[in-house]
């Protein structure tokens, strides 16, 4: 591998103990890890990053992604909190989640997601600023927060904001407002130069900013193995997953799998997982993860190299036995260890 990557694990709480959670962060933090991540999907984004930042003292922490449903007063004290237990090393990502979830789960129907997430990072900053002797108020089209005032001054200086962003709008909101990009896990190089780049360089020139001033970091679903078809075997059930996901139209129809990504839909309308496992392409597992041994896996990451910065490795979830998803963790470790 020609380019030294900065390297992450994304940890989703899919399968593993909150234990071998903390046990594989501390393993990745030892093989040189950059970053650590926790997602909302098996459990909440902060409380396993805590134990972890408790547990791992070097690396960065990061929530890859907490979702915008949680009121914007709660993202900000739980991020302060967060900053306060790892000074200097907290990132605060934060991400729409798909529609359906925020609408069937959380009851929040949201038909401007850009205007929300405009608005929810522009409230949280704001009330960064308060204190007990200083509230602050926020009138948006969304969001509104009246007299906001910080019991206790913030613990230090604002937070580092990166935003999970698929889709031009949101693109160039990351580059206008945020601090980081979090590119979501099925990408492929055509989708980076044609729609990341363009599109967060839109979001810079609006405030002013330069490429510099942003880190681009790519969350990547690696299913690693000694076994090749083992390793590819796993790939199919993320791809299957998100494929789902209408906002992945921008990466599957220009990388030429419009008519997988129907097929795989209508599989899961009829709740047929096998279905829609077998439907997986050999092409989609070669183009839009990293999947196979460790060197197909090194040698596949060629494609990316200058398309960002920071890779963030992501065991192929869901519907992966808990043995597999603890071997892979610990090839992942061993594959990008420094």
């Amino acid at each position: 591998m020609s380019k030294k990557w900065k390297w992450g694990i994304l940890f989703s709480g899919d399968n593993l103990t909150l234990n071998e959670t903390i046990d594989y962060a501390k393993q990745a933090e030892s093989a040189g890890a950059d970053s650590l991540w926790t997602t909302e999907l098996g459990r909440d984004a902060f409380v396993p990053l805590a134990a972890i930042a408790s547990e791992c003292k070097t690396v960065r922490v990061g929530t890859g992604v907490a979702v915008y449903a949680r009121p914007p007063a709660m993202t900000e004290i739980t991020a302060m909190s967060m900053g306060e237990l790892a000074p200097g090393r907290f990132i605060l990502g934060l991400g729409t989640a798909p529609t359906m979830w925020n609408e069937n789960w959380h009851q929040l129907k949201v038909t401007k997601p850009k205007t929300r997430m405009r608005e929810y990072v522009e409230a949280i900053k704001l009330m960064w600023q308060s204190n007990p002797t200083n509230s602050i108020s926020y009138d948006g089209d969304i969001i509104n927060i009246r007299d906001y005032r910080r019991i206790m001054a913030p613990p230090h200086a604002p937070l580092p904001i990166y935003l999970a962003a698929v889709q031009p709008g949101m693109l160039q909101l990351t580059g206008e407002l945020a601090d980081g990009l979090l590119a979501n896990l099925l990408n492929t190089p055509k989708y980076f130069t044609d729609i990341v780049h363009p599109n967060i360089k839109k979001g810079l020139q609006k405030s002013g900013r330069q490429i510099k001033d942003i880190e681009l970091c790519s969350l990547k679903v690696c299913s690693v193995d000694k076994d090749r078809d083992r390793a590819r075997r796993r790939a199919r059930p993320p791809i299957a997953f998100y494929s789902n996901l209408p906002y992945f139209d921008q990466v599957l129809d220009p990388a030429g799998f419009t008519k997988e990504k129907l097929a795989i839909r209508a599989a899961m309308a009829e709740n047929n997982i096998p279905k829609m496992l077998d439907l997986v392409t050999d092409d989609m597992i070669d183009a839009l993860v990293l999947a196979g041994t460790p060197d197909e896996v090194r040698n596949k990451l060629k494609d990316f190299e200058e398309l960002f910065e920071t890779l963030i490795l992501y065991c192929p979830m869901p519907w992966l036995d808990p043995q597999e998803s603890k071997d892979n963790h610990s090839t992942m470790i061993e594959t990008f260890s420094n």
